[in-house]
């Protein structure tokens, strides 16, 4: 069920002459998440503080990974939603905000029945075509460019699942994958809940780690370019440091 958090009175009574944006948020903490009924999350915090610094109204929903990327598809009205890569495929149907978050690289999570066999491994290319390890992924969203293509190259078919990557590295676990790749954000909230030790997982690094991805707004196309124009502005203004 959606969970709707309105933030109009909040807002001067000239954010009205802006189009009502429904910002849609996947539960992924650190980045987003619903707690106590309220939106929550580092970055869906600043994505509500650059809507109220362009006095652009909006309401904010927690939404599946997968239902956030049709409704931007379907274009039906103004939607955005926070924490997205910018690739060529979804700049066909969406319009991209300035950047709003700079990844760190991502990290390999070794579950503990495959730490040694990850281990003999030097490079991230090597790892996937290993075709007796499975990679655990996430479904439905991008790791960036580079990685999706080691993904989708991979020796042994992935075990895909709809889940947050909390639920995936319990899967780990589980013995259901050997192996996943985790944000470095993700590992701290990991970290932060002792969830990485109670599970036995092992974090290992290996040469040809892509750089970090800058994250972005993605926007239906009936966000019209004026109000697109303001949040870009209020970006430029709070995070000048992603965006010189």
């Amino acid at each position: 069920m959606r969970l709707i958090f309105a933030l109009l009175l909040t807002l001067p009574l000239s954010s009205f002459a802006t189009q009502l944006v429904t910002v849609e948020y996947r539960d992924k903490p650190p980045y987003s998440y619903t707690e106590d009924g309220k939106p929550r999350g580092f970055l869906l915090e600043r994505t509500v503080a650059i809507f109220r610094r362009a006095n652009v109204p909006a309401v904010y929903t927690e939404v599946p990974v997968k239902r956030i990327t049709a409704d931007i598809q379907a274009n039906l009205r103004p939607i955005c939603s926070p924490s997205w890569y910018k690739l060529p495929e979804r700049e066909a149907y969406a319009r991209f905000s300035l950047a709003i978050h700079q990844d760190k690289p991502h990290v390999v999570l070794a579950a503990p029945h495959a730490v040694a066999a990850v281990r003999k491994h030097r490079q991230l290319s090597s790892l996937f075509a290993d075709a007796s390890l499975t990679a655990g992924v996430v479904e439905g969203v991008s790791y960036g460019a580079e990685l999706d293509a080691l993904i989708n190259g991979a020796a042994r078919v992935p075990m895909r699942a709809v889940v947050a990557p909390l639920q995936l590295a319990r899967m780990l676990a589980s013995r259901r994958a050997d192996f996943m790749l985790i944000d470095q954000e993700d590992l701290g909230f990991l970290n932060e809940h002792s969830e990485l030790s109670s599970l036995g997982l092992v974090r290992i690094e290996l040469a040809g780690m892509p750089m970090g991805l800058k994250r972005y707004l993605m926007c239906s196309k009936q966000l019209d370019a004026p109000t697109l124009a303001r949040i870009d502005e209020a970006i430029r203004t709070l995070l000048p440091e992603l965006n010189p």
